[in-house]
């Protein structure tokens, strides 16, 4: 029997039922007009009489006793887009980790480092990390990472690690600096998305790509994972739909392997060759260990150690070299790796007359260059003269007989001469251009006056080359 039919059949079974009243024609006039004025206001009751009616008098459509047909309350709660303006600054951002909702610990870790805020705080595979935020005048904030034994108390920490200034939108933490090390990304709440590129691959001619961006997905604004064969100063971070350059604010305690981080050091005490004996060996471990290598995996070599023209010298920033009596040397190294790449580092160091006080300037660190003309491959200084119309430059030419600045606009900027380099080095001055332009080049020749080769100017600058654009 279908449902209209059983439901006619009770209506009909209550209608005999029911007493009639007497039947008044007129009346029956008048009330017709009145219900016809109501009957848009109770339809929708009517309508839910109606489904009342149809529960009391078809009971055998149910399912169970005690079932109900109306839907189950549900709750949601909704996290705020990554743009949300709660999430502007780092100090807005929740504690996250499997530590998070650890009151007690919390406390105590804010009493013990009189830290204002955690972000972060989880129990990793081999350490307690946390990460905390604290304003610092002058800039938006510092973050600190402490970090101490897998399960352990606020007074096992101790800080490894801390970056102020620059603060970006995203962090990443590594739990040790080794290239096999659990990373954490940490970035807003609303973000769920993120790409993770490994390292970069150097070629013996120079060449640096990097590592395609594999996207993860994130939980509540984090992403934790093992990273193998990936060197720290190497991992970039993205988060959400950017294609910039990755994160490099990276919180880390140090290796796990001391001997990656016992090594010589340079000897600022030190001068004339002691000096170059002790700095060689330091400057290329510093690249192994950037590169996540041993120090006893490359081979470094001076290129270069020897005076540099001391206003030069304070014009790209050494200022120290201009006091009266201070000896300034240039040092440039080439580490060799286990593959046969060549990265070119270059230092300028300033020693007092006395010999009472030294300091030292990085030119440039680790920076890939073409292995099979290393040897001739030319190193440059170059800033603006007194005023505003000429460029000066020094070049230490290494192993080459004559060197030379080539123009791409020799209308406007000329080509210099032939230049023989005396102890290694020489002098030239060109028109002034903007550092936008570049319009120079170097090339080094053979003592028959065969070229050698050509390069740019410049080194390429870290942060290009570690980005992989270096072509």
């Amino acid at each position: 029997m279908s449902l209209e039919t059983q439901l006619r059949e009770a209506l009909a079974a209550r209608a005999d039922d029911l007493v009639a009243p007497a039947f008044d024609p007129c009346e029956r006039v008048t009330s017709a007009v009145v219900t016809s004025r109501r009957r848009r206001r109770v339809a929708a009751v009517g309508a839910a009489a109606a489904v009342v009616a149809v529960a009391v008098l078809a009971p055998n459509l149910a399912q169970g006793e005690h079932r109900s047909t109306l839907p189950a309350k549900r709750t949601q709660v909704i996290v705020p887009g990554p743009n949300d303006p709660r999430w502007s600054a780092l100090s807005s951002w929740p504690t996250r980790g499997s530590l998070a909702t650890d009151t007690a610990f919390l406390t105590a870790v804010g009493n013990q480092f009189a830290t204002s805020h955690v972000l972060y705080a989880a129990d990793l595979p081999t350490t307690r990390v946390v990460v905390s935020w604290d304003a610092e005048t002058g800039g938006d904030g510092k973050l600190t990472m402490f970090s101490g034994p897998r399960g352990g108390t606020a007074q096992d920490l101790a800080e490894v690690s801390s970056a102020s200034g620059g603060l970006d939108d995203v962090v990443s933490l590594r739990e040790h600096a080794d290239n096999d090390a659990t990373i954490v990304v940490l970035t807003r709440p609303g973000i769920q998305t993120a790409s993770i590129s490994r390292s970069v691959q150097i070629g013996v001619d120079g060449s640096v790509t990097r590592d395609a961006y594999r996207p993860v997905r994130l939980t509540d604004g984090v992403y934790s994972e093992l990273l193998q064969d990936s060197p720290p100063s190497l991992t970039r971070v993205r988060v959400g739909d950017s294609t910039t350059a990755g994160s490099r604010v990276t919180l880390m305690a140090s290796s796990s392997r001391p001997a990656d981080t016992d090594g010589p050091s340079i000897c600022l005490d030190c001068t004339g060759e002691d000096f170059r004996a002790r700095a060689e060996p330091a400057i290329g471990g510093g690249v192994a260990v950037s590169l996540g290598l041993s120090p006893d995996d490359v081979t470094t070599t001076t290129r270069y150690y020897g005076p540099v023209d001391r206003a030069l010298a304070g014009r790209v920033g050494m200022a120290d070299s201009v006091a009266p009596g201070t000896a300034t040397r240039l040092m440039v190294t080439d580490t060799r790796l286990p593959q046969g790449q060549v990265l070119r580092s270059a230092l300028l160091v300033a020693t007092a007359k006395d010999g009472s006080a030294a300091s030292t300037m990085e030119l440039a660190t680790g920076v890939p260059i073409n292995a099979a003309t290393a040897n001739v491959h030319p190193f440059v200084l170059h800033s603006g003269g007194t005023g505003t119309t000429t460029m000066s430059y020094e070049v230490f030419a290494l192993d080459a007989a004559k060197a030379r600045l080539v123009s791409s606009s020799p209308s406007i900027y000329p080509s210099t001469t032939m230049l023989t380099p005396r102890e290694g080095r020489v002098v030239a001055t060109t028109p002034f251009w903007s550092p936008d332009t570049t319009p120079y080049e170097i090339e080094a020749y053979d003592g028959s006056g065969t070229p050698l080769g050509r390069w740019p100017v410049d080194l390429p600058s870290e942060d290009a080359w570690t980005e992989g654009v270096q072509p």
